[in-house]
């Protein structure tokens, strides 16, 4: 190898190494095949050098070791962290996104210590589109919130939606509307694989974010309001005590901006792309974790709402305590009732978690004993399968062992057989049965990994 080839080599083995990083700080290169690249390079200086000394070649062994580790590394992090694929809808629309800026003249933003403002929010909406072809809407809808780090691939991450397309014409009936509300500290895009399964099959979906509980609330002027939300409610009474206060807050702050919401579907009815096809009259709001616990408040305060879901939220406000008269589902991760002996546990952090537990038994069995419902227990699963989050890493993603893919399968059936039912008039298979017996029901069901129960109002 002559002089002028072997600093080639150099040069090639070190730039592109940190012309990678640079791309990951910038938020827009998969870094898990950083590893396979610097390899690579590796590989090719091995390949164009000859060992002619025992230390040399000790050295070009050592090399070929950490180029075949740096491959085996980018095949684990590549793993680990994929560059995932939502389920493809199964509904028969095309589905189409759009961002939508709201601004309430009749409330100040106290979120943000920085200007005086009203309370604005921006919400997304998908819906049945007119095509399917044109521009993927990206998983996060501003750079700016793409995470640094091991989640920075998540900014190369596109939907199954295109970005601002016509609706499509209704052959029928308008379409339904359901509000999506995320968890404690959630985006509007957290149950993307849900939103668009929903818009599919004939709904328009509308996704909020709350300022003052999500991290980044972006607005299209460029303005940013911060927030940071704690979720800690078993390090002590006190924490607890804490939450459950900040918890009945934020409660009433999301329901008033439901309310907002349900109070601007006219003017968002007829946005440029969406052309009057919304049915003003049968809206339906589902939510995740404490996003479920204001999907329930919602309907407890506002009959607009004909249907409402809660995905494994505990419940505040008035919900907890009275429940809502419109028809309601609840869905729950698998865990067991807590028993007496785990409820008088010493160990204060175990004994808080599973007093939350109780707490939410005791809420449904109220709201069931009043008003009637469904509850699904979807075995396997934990707290962050009702989400987007298991598909982001294999590792640390809140999810219990049931495939992510077949949990998003099952929720998204019983979520468009749910809203079917209570807003277009359609019956499904999934709720024919309206025996509590749980073991028949759930022998019987289609989804062994389902405990199905149905609770006829007194």
């Amino acid at each position: 190898m002559n002089r002028a080839s072997y600093w080639l080599l150099i040069i090639f083995s070190v730039a592109i190494p940190i012309a990678i990083w640079i791309d990951i700080f910038r938020a827009n290169y998969r870094w898990q095949l950083l590893p396979a690249i610097i390899a690579s390079s590796i590989v090719l200086l091995l390949w164009r050098s000859r060992p002619k000394s025992r230390l040399q070649f000790s050295l070009w062994l050592l090399a070929a070791i950490v180029a075949v580790i740096g491959f085996v590394a980018a095949a684990a992090c590549s793993y680990l962290y994929p560059l995932f694929t939502l389920p493809v809808p199964t509904g028969r629309y095309a589905v189409g996104t759009t961002a939508i800026d709201l601004v309430d003249p009749a409330r100040w933003e106290r979120c943000d210590p920085t200007t005086k403002s009203h309370r604005e929010l921006v919400v997304q909406v998908w819906y049945p589109a007119i095509s399917n072809y044109g521009d993927r809407a990206p998983y996060l809808p501003d750079r700016r919130s793409i995470p640094k780090g091991a989640f920075s691939h998540l900014g190369l991450i596109k939907t199954n939606a295109v970005r601002d397309v016509a609706i499509a014409p209704p052959t029928a009936a308008p379409y339904p509307i359901v509000l999506y509300t995320p968890s404690w500290s959630g985006y509007r895009t957290d149950n993307t694989f849900q939103t668009e399964e929903l818009a599919s099959h004939g709904y328009v979906v509308i996704g909020l974010e709350h300022p003052c509980s999500v991290p980044m609330a972006i607005y299209p002027s460029g303005r940013v309001i911060h927030s940071n939300l704690s979720s800690d409610y078993t390090s002590s009474d006190a924490a607890l005590a804490t939450l459950l206060r900040v918890g009945e807050e934020q409660l009433s702050l999301r329901t008033q901006d439901i309310q907002f919401v349900l109070n601007r579907l006219p003017q968002i009815s007829q946005h440029e792309l969406l052309h009057g096809a919304l049915d003003l009259q049968q809206i339906g709001i589902f939510g995740h974790s404490f996003g479920g616990a204001a999907a329930a408040e919602a309907c407890a305060v506002d009959r607009r709402l004909k249907a409402g879901m809660n995905m494994d939220g505990l419940l505040f406000g008035s919900a907890a305590q009275h429940g809502a008269a419109q028809p309601f589902f609840f869905m729950q991760s698998d865990y067991s009732r807590p028993t007496a002996a785990e409820l008088k546990s010493t160990d204060g952090s175990f004994r808080r978690s599973k007093q939350t537990d109780e707490w939410g038994y005791q809420q449904r069995d109220r709201w069931f004993q009043k008003w009637g419902g469904e509850n699904l227990t979807l075995l396997g699963a934990e707290h962050m399968n009702f989400s987007d989050l298991p598909l982001r890493s294999r590792i640390k993603n809140g999810g219990g062992s049931i495939s992510p893919d077949l949990a998003m399968k099952i929720i998204n059936a019983y979520t468009v057989a749910f809203f079917d039912r209570e807003l277009k008039g359609k019956q499904s298979p999934l709720f024919s049965d309206t025996t509590t017996n749980v073991d028949r029901l759930r022998s019987g069901s289609p989804f062994p990994e389902v405990i199905f129960e149905q609770h006829l109002k007194p």
